[in-house]
């Protein structure tokens, strides 16, 4: 089957295989956004790849996201893999996309970090392991309000039941469990912590982002220029949540949320996309979470979710990581490294370095 690398003059082809696996569909303007993301820009990397059959119906496709990294002087390129589709017509064309995606050069590596436990052995077969070794199955979730997780299970179980009906139901709430959120407010952010606004505009996030180079670990580009772009994705129904732990004058940790739902009969959750702090911020990470709590809450969350635990963070959150519940439980978290690359150990990912900043599907509601 041909494979051809795809552009936003594709995105009906690619909303169509969107829908047809239940996912929300980019749009237009959301794959043109993707297309100027300077990683992609400094390779000429394809946007992804579309795989077809011989009279150019769409049967598969994968998308191709370059994250630009850090590593103290040097910047450095890997490559994510991500809206992975494949039609029942086009099943076996899997391999043939991650292939593609590998063949790729410039990059220290490829990842995804939202694998399916199916996807997941598919992965081990291209040599792309389950990554960070300690950490891979682990998500963290902190419930917030038991009866709309008790509805969705309740709708999932009629839709194994009987599709029909809950289609009928559907009909009539195209969205269930809308959440009806209020805007975060400085007041509701515990001591030492404060919204950000225009963090690019800022010097003192300029300080804190060559405070993390510094400190000679391999960081996925927060740059004013990246986040500038990162932070721009057209297709959020809701503005992020953005917040800094301070010091004085100084930020010294910041978190990046998004209240999203995971499909039509879930209910709304606070994905957290990014959760940071310099050695030696004592306690800046639970300042952090105390505050994306109390944004869950306003937002109308069901539960705030950490869908990617490193290590070094993992040992961060201390008491938080006790009392969470753990979901998941498969290696979802996926890595591969070419030879003479960073040590991997340098590199302690959190969301942000894969692709739930512009992947989460977003919430729908009044706001």
């Amino acid at each position: 089957m041909p494979i051809r690398p795809f552009t936003p003059a594709d995105t009906e082809t690619l909303a169509a295989l969107h829908r047809s696996v239940g996912w929300s569909a980019r749009s237009e303007a959301g794959w043109h956004w993707l297309a100027r993301d300077p990683g992609r820009q400094a390779l000429d990397a394809p946007l992804g790849w579309i795989a077809e059959d011989e009279q150019g119906q769409a049967l598969a496709c994968l998308g191709n996201f370059i994250q630009t990294f850090r590593l103290g002087d040097q910047t450095l390129h890997a490559g994510t893999g991500h809206s992975i589709i494949v039609s029942p017509a086009g099943r076996g064309l899997a391999p043939s996309l991650i292939r593609t995606l590998m063949d790729q050069t410039g990059v220290f590596g490829f990842f995804t970090f939202n694998a399916n436990p199916r996807a997941a052995v598919l992965y081990r077969r291209h040599r792309i392991r389950p990554w960070p070794v300690p950490t891979h199955a682990i998500k963290l979730a902190w419930p917030l309000k038991h009866w709309p997780r008790a509805v969705s299970r309740m709708l999932r179980l009629a839709d194994d039941r009987n599709p029909q009906m809950l289609g009928r139901v559907l009909e009539r709430v195209p969205e269930p469990l809308t959440p009806h959120p209020k805007a975060v407010r400085a007041q509701d952010l515990p001591e030492g912590v404060t919204l950000l606004d225009a963090p690019w505009e800022m010097p003192a996030w300029d300080a804190y982002w060559r405070a993390c180079v510094a400190e000679g670990r391999l960081l996925a580009d927060r740059s004013p220029d990246i986040l500038l772009h990162r932070l721009g994705n057209p297709d959020r129904t809701f503005p992020p949540v953005l917040l800094a732990a301070v010091e004085g004058d100084a930020i010294v940790g910041h978190a990046w949320a998004e209240l999203a739902k995971p499909s039509v009969i879930d209910p709304p959750v606070l994905e957290i996309v990014d959760l940071m702090a310099l050695d030696g911020a004592t306690g800046a990470i639970d300042r952090l979470m105390s505050a994306l709590m109390a944004a869950a809450r306003r937002l109308d969350a069901a539960k705030l979710r950490l869908h990617l635990v490193s290590p070094r963070l993992l040992e961060q959150l201390g008491p938080w990581a006790d009392r969470a519940r753990r979901e998941g439980g498969w290696g979802h978290a996926h890595a591969r490294f070419e030879p003479d690359t960073p040590d991997p150990d340098l590199w302690q990912p959190t969301p942000y370095d894969g692709d739930y900043s512009f992947c989460l599907r977003p919430a729908s509601g009044r706001h």
